[in-house]
C-alpha cells in the first residue's frame, strides 16, 4: 500500500478515489457500474477534471465500499454536515443581519436564507469566503 500512496495524490478528492479504488482492486468500470454512473464519471472524478459532487462521491464510496467521509474535502464534508446552522450561527456571533452577511459574501440576501435553511448549498467558491468565519 506504501507505494500505491506514492503514486496517489492524497491530498484530492480523485486522488482518494484512485487510492481506495486501487486498495480494493476494482476497475473503473466496476466502480461505474456498482455505483450506476457513467465510467468517464469515475475518470473525470480522479484526474480532478470535474467539480466533486456530494450525491457521486456517496454512490462512488459506496460502490468502492468505504465510509464516503474518507473521500471529502473541507468542502463536501461542510456540505455533508448541519451547514445551515453552521452558517446562521456564524453570521449571529457576527452580529450581523443576513442582507449584510450577504453583502460581506457578494450573494443576495435570499441566498443566505437558503443557505441558513439548507434548501441550497452554497458553491465552492463561496464555501471558501465563508469558511473564513465559520
Amino acid at each position: 500500500m506504501d507505494i500505491l500512496k506514492s503514486l496517489t495524490d492524497l491530498n484530492s478528492v480523485g486522488g482518494r478515489i484512485r487510492y481506495y479504488r486501487l486498495a480494493h482492486g476494482l476497475l473503473q468500470e466496476d466502480v461505474a457500474t456498482k455505483a450506476g454512473i457513467d465510467v468517464c464519471t469515475v475518470k473525470r472524478y480522479e484526474n480532478n477534471q470535474r467539480e466533486e459532487s456530494l450525491e457521486i462521491c456517496n454512490k462512488i464510496a459506496e460502490a468502492i465500499g468505504i465510509d464516503p467521509k474518507l473521500l471529502y474535502d473541507e468542502y463536501l464534508s461542510f456540505t455533508a454536515s448541519d451547514y445551515g446552522k453552521r452558517i446562521k450561527s456564524s453570521r449571529i456571533k457576527l452580529n450581523l443581519t443576513q442582507q449584510d452577511f450577504g453583502q460581506l459574501l457578494g450573494v443576495h440576501r435570499k441566498t443566505v436564507v437558503c443557505w441558513e435553511k439548507a434548501r441550497k448549498k452554497p458553491l465552492r467558491e463561496h464555501y471558501l469566503l465563508l469558511a473564513k468565519f465559520l
